[in-house]
């Protein structure tokens, strides 16, 4: 298997633990499917061919395991309290039903900072609302929590064209790698200094698998069970 930091580790833990109340059955249920497969293997040498992660991996998710860890990232950061969350909303309309989650967590975090487009939210105490390109970026669904001692992100993109919340279909992963958290904080960081060619490159590094609409109701379909 691939060698995983004691960082990585402990938030794995910690993930499960605070997914469980939002998806008590998250593990065996088809609204996240895998859309590729690593190869479990007992022992490697050096140089050989070792599995991936499977939160690495690419998943078809609806809205309600989407939100489940969301949630469970929200709470690892709020467990740790300290760090830097990262949230993108397609709408800050999306945003208020969190509000008073999100301004707690602003209270405990050393920034908390929010993505979308539209009116911007008021009175939200210390939350920190940055404007997106809502043709550039709000097809984006991203939960990112940085910290010394816990790093996550969630990171999809809508495949479909539903407007309600509960219809849409998303693309994307789940990972506790810290190279790859900091990597993409990085980049947002960047973006927000109004560096747009920044999208580009965003492209380039995450690509995601090109998925025909009936490939995609087909894998939502299916009922295996897919540890997730």
């Amino acid at each position: 298997m691939l060698a995983k930091t004691h960082c990585e580790r402990a938030t794995t833990k910690r993930f499960k633990a605070k997914l469980k109340p939002y998806h008590h059955h998250f593990e065996k249920c088809s609204k996240a499917v895998c859309v590729h497969h690593g190869r479990a293997q007992g022992k490697v040498r050096l140089g050989d061919l070792v599995t991936i992660p499977d939160s690495d991996l690419h998943h078809v998710m609806d809205s309600e395991a989407m939100l489940a860890i969301s949630h469970a990232i929200e709470d690892v950061a709020s467990e740790v309290g300290h760090g830097e969350l990262i949230a993108t909303f397609q709408d800050f309309q999306n945003f208020l039903p969190y509000r008073g989650r999100y301004m707690s967590l602003a209270e405990e975090l050393d920034a908390v900072r929010v993505w979308g487009s539209g009116p911007l939210p008021k009175n939200c105490g210390k939350i920190d609302f940055v404007e997106s390109d809502r043709e550039k970026l709000g097809r984006y669904w991203l939960v990112l929590f940085d910290s010394d001692d816990a790093r996550a992100v969630l990171l999809c993109k809508q495949v479909n064209r539903a407007i309600p919340f509960a219809d849409k279909k998303f693309l994307g992963f789940y990972s506790f790698n810290p190279y790859l958290v900091q990597s993409i904080r990085w980049r947002f960081n960047l973006l927000s200094c109004g560096l747009s060619r920044v999208i580009a490159h965003w492209e380039r590094a995450f690509p995601f698998p090109d998925l025909k609409m009936r490939d995609l109701d087909r894998l939502i379909r299916q009922p295996d069970a897919v540890d997730v």
